[in-house]
């Protein structure tokens, strides 16, 4: 319906009127586009959020248009203390371009990169160069979906910190499981 700028707004707005119920301790991750990020609205709807307990994760549904213009909307809330994640890496358009040029601080391994990391080589040895290329730019890694206990024990062999998945626990208020590993 060409809405999709107005319902994240709306979502921002909700959820930022309702941070004070957060868990001591947690942050809010608000799912954005990068048409939402360069809408002049975005910044007044996240004023009354610290942001230093806010990430912003950029969607890959859509194409970056311009990165240089994304980064400059982007500074002011990283100023603030804003982090950024790259949902869905390996995904739709989040692309290794995606990742260089908006340096985010957290990047989500897709579903697509987990799903049979276990037994897949190529999946494997991709979700290995993301994990070095995290821990040489000081990247934490998210791995999605998370299905199987070898799965799970296949991005904690490889050094990822984080995880989400079925295996891990049906969507609930506090999604992301630290998978035990330190470093």
């Amino acid at each position: 319906l060409g809405l999709l700028e107005e319902l994240e707004l709306a979502a921002v707005r909700t959820a930022a009127a309702r941070f004070d119920e957060l868990p001591p301790g947690s942050y809010l991750s608000l799912n954005v586009s990068p048409q939402t990020v360069l809408s002049e609205q975005l910044r007044p709807a996240l004023l009354e959020v610290p942001l230093a307990w806010m990430v912003l994760e950029v969607t890959e549904h859509a194409a970056v248009p311009d990165y240089d213009a994304l980064q400059v909307a982007l500074a002011p809330i990283r100023l603030r203390g804003g982090r950024l994640a790259v949902d869905d890496a390996g995904a739709g358009f989040a692309s290794l371009r995606h990742i260089l040029q908006l340096a985010p601080n957290i990047i989500k391994l897709d579903l697509s990169i987990t799903r049979d990391i276990d037994t897949d080589q190529a999946r494997r040895a991709l979700g290995s160069a993301l994990v070095s290329y995290a821990r040489e730019m000081g990247i934490s890694l998210i791995a999605e979906g998370i299905e199987t206990r070898a799965e799970l024990e296949a991005v904690r062999s490889l050094g990822v910190h984080f995880g989400q998945g079925y295996f891990l626990g049906r969507p609930a208020a506090d999604p992301i499981v630290p998978l035990g590993i330190r470093g």
